[in-house]
């Protein structure tokens, strides 16, 4: 609840809040068991397959802060009880919460096809739910809230992926005669035809199923056998999904839906509308704080055929996104995205430099390389040091902080708001 009962807060407290977080690690069937703790540091439990570590107030899994007297403080309540300390008047009047979730993910097979809806689709299909009296937990439940889920990956590792779609005529190459014949699938109405294919391919029944594997396992053995790198690729990709999930017509999507590859660094931004799934690797994410998920293939989950067709935009698309350099002589790079949610950008410190930052709004900090020293300017905290695969919540009322290596540290805001920047003085 907003009002003036809660924006008095604590603020006469001059302690600078910046904490040490403890976030959950999230063990699905298709994480990794070492790629969490060899790319980011998290520790994790080497016995079972890792897949996320979430940094934020979800309430899904929510972080906790660690206090000085080693007590653990949900993150949440924090905010709530403390919402200019932790958010800050801006943040805390337009969002009320932590307008962003923080994650790293490993996937060491590939993740459920999905769609993410906008806002408008999300209100409503959430409110749906709602009346039909569907638990927030309810395995066929899609909407969990009323937000969109834009979202943000950066490499750690080599990362491939689905996402978007080929044009009509690729993919009518990819499917070859037979498979376009058994959709109908034409190319010279590219969101028609799609429709079509997703349609038919989605709502197929057991035995129909095994049909459409025998009748693309052999499509696939033939593209990954051409001299064409692209049609090799495709075809390895579909024998790969079908590996993993026997009988699942999604496992035919690399035949329709663009294969991506992306080197440590590199960054894709998911918009609303656009299908997408992870295949392999490690990376950083960053999204608007939801977990709304329409899946359409590469899963054991619920799959609403109607409501996938329903949400997916298909002149919306990804964008593949190159660090950018910050100010002249900064220690940062960032990869730029329209969000208002988040930005995300990393730091890279000798033992011989520091940055000094001014932020203008909460931040979680993670470190994924030797060890950083934050040094907030006002309040009584102590220097917090930051070890390899740890993170800290750094609330609004932290006006400035310095950040010493050696290190890498990646800095999640909120996206607007991102015009804090590097000291220019603190440059070398």
């Amino acid at each position: 609840m907003r009002g003036d009962a809660r924006k008095i807060d604590i603020m006469k407290d001059t302690s600078a809040p910046v904490f040490k977080l403890e976030n959950t690690i999230r063990n699905y069937a298709w994480g990794s068991y070492n790629g969490l703790s060899l790319y980011a540091g998290v520790v994790t439990d080497s016995g079972k397959p890792s897949a996320e570590c979430w940094m934020g107030s979800h309430p899904d899994a929510p972080s906790s802060l660690l206090l000085p007297d080693g007590k653990a403080l949900p993150l949440p309540k924090y905010i709530h009880d403390n919402p200019m300390k932790s958010l800050g008047e801006e943040v805390f009047a337009e969002f009320d919460d932590l307008p962003f979730l923080f994650k790293a993910l490993s996937a060491s097979m590939p993740l459920s096809i999905q769609v993410h809806p906008d806002k408008a689709r999300a209100a409503i299909g959430f409110e749906r739910e709602e009346k039909r009296g569907l638990p927030r937990s309810a395995p066929e439940r899609d909407y969990k809230d009323r937000n969109h889920k834009p979202e943000l990956a950066v490499a750690l590792s080599p990362f491939s992926a689905l996402c978007g779609f080929r044009s009509a005529g690729e993919a009518a190459e990819m499917l070859g005669p037979e498979l376009c014949g058994y959709f109908g699938f034409s190319a010279l109405d590219s969101e028609a035809s799609l429709r079509g294919l997703l349609g038919k391919a989605l709502a197929l029944r057991d035995k129909e199923r095994t049909l459409l594997e025998i009748k693309a396992t052999s499509r696939a053995r033939d593209l990954a056998k051409s001299e064409d790198e692209g049609a090799r690729i495709a075809g390895q990709t579909v024998l790969m999904c079908f590996q993993h999930y026997p009988h699942d017509p999604g496992a035919i999507s690399p035949l329709f839906m663009n294969v991506l590859f992306l080197e440590p660094g590199q960054g894709i931004y998911i918009p609303a509308g656009v299908m997408h799934a992870y295949l392999k690797g490690t990376i950083l994410e960053i999204m608007a704080t939801s977990d709304n998920v329409i899946r359409g293939g590469l899963t054991h989950k619920h799959v609403d055929v109607d409501d996938l067709l329903g949400t997916l935009d298909f002149k919306a698309e990804p964008t593949l996104i190159e660090p950018v350099a910050g100010i002249s002589g900064a220690r940062e790079v960032f990869w730029p995205t329209p969000a208002r949610e988040f930005a995300l950008s990393r730091f890279d410190l000798s033992d011989q430099k520091h940055a000094d930052v001014k932020p203008s709004g909460p931040e979680i900090l993670l470190c994924t390389a030797g060890q950083a020293t934050i040094d907030c300017a006002s309040g009584a905290n102590p220097s917090i040091a930051l070890k390899r695969g740890e993170s800290v919540f750094v609330g609004a009322a932290c006006k400035s902080y310095s950040l010493r290596g050696p290190c890498t540290v990646y800095r999640a805001r909120v996206g607007s708001l991102a015009s804090s920047h590097l000291d220019p003085e603190a440059a070398p």
